[in-house]
């Protein structure tokens, strides 16, 4: 039997609201004590993602728990499962954690299910797009009258980089502005570069970066940049990007934001 303790409580004059997110779907507000029961039953994954209802980032649940397992208790038996053919050659065991997702097991518009607006929006896809690829290292680019601002980060110097502008003649955003993806690699061009540099100012050297433009009533209105140090990108992984920022497209058409 396991128990959990989170390293952090409800705090006098700070809201106990919570959203607890596997990369897929979103669930929230819920107090943080509920999120320790269910991690407690197996029903939350210790690999999910947490954010405060007042943060601008999402972190990995296990930073914020702490699992002990009773030693008395059965071990129950480890029965591995069989490793699953990738579609296009390979193999890859889908018990590795941080495996990429196939197009056909996302449901994109559960992931974007209760977003508000368009920035709430681009928070979950963020959060699954990190959570789907396995990157280290993300920017998200929002497109403001004045010009691109950066509104979430993740990285180990994403507080730093939360609110720095780009110009909107910026290869990668110029890319974006055309609907074109970016991918940097294998010989990053202009663009590619670009991306690398800013992943690369989170503190994260990428050999896979790429970037996905989000278009919203026919017009850019964030890039997504994403980057991991290896290995590197695959067609798949880039797909299911791609499939996420076409269910953000859609809402954004149809929900007017």
């Amino acid at each position: 039997m396991r128990s959990i303790k989170l390293l952090t409580e409800p705090s006098a004059g700070v809201v106990d609201r919570w959203y607890v997110s596997d990369g897929a779907t979103a669930v929230g507000p819920v107090g943080i004590e509920l999120i320790a029961r269910g991690l407690e039953a197996g029903k939350v994954p210790l690999g999910s993602y947490v954010r405060h209802e007042a943060w601008k980032v999402w972190r990995p649940l296990s930073e914020l728990a702490v699992v002990s397992v009773d030693s008395a208790a059965p071990t129950p038996p480890y029965h591995p499962r069989p490793a699953e053919t990738i579609p296009g050659g390979g193999c890859d065991d889908i018990t590795q954690p941080g495996r990429p997702v196939f197009p056909d097991e996302v449901m994109p518009q559960d992931v974007l299910a209760g977003a508000s607006d368009l920035d709430d929006a681009l928070l979950l896809l963020f959060n699954a797009a990190v959570v789907r690829t396995g990157a280290d290292a993300g920017l998200v680019h929002v497109v403001r009258p004045d010009g691109a601002v950066v509104l979430y980060a993740h990285g180990p110097f994403s507080r730093d980089m939360v609110g720095e502008r780009t110009s909107l003649v910026d290869p990668a955003l110029a890319a974006a502005a055309e609907g074109n993806t970016v991918v940097a690699e294998p010989a990053p061009g202009p663009a590619g570069q670009a991306v690398r540099d800013r992943l690369l100012a989170l503190g994260v050297a990428c050999d896979a970066a790429w970037m996905v433009p989000v278009l919203a009533n026919g017009r850019l209105a964030a890039a997504i940049e994403l980057g991991r140090k290896a290995p590197r990108l695959r067609a798949s992984e880039l797909a299911v990007v791609e499939a996420l920022v076409d269910a953000l497209s859609y809402r954004a058409d149809h929900d007017a934001w």
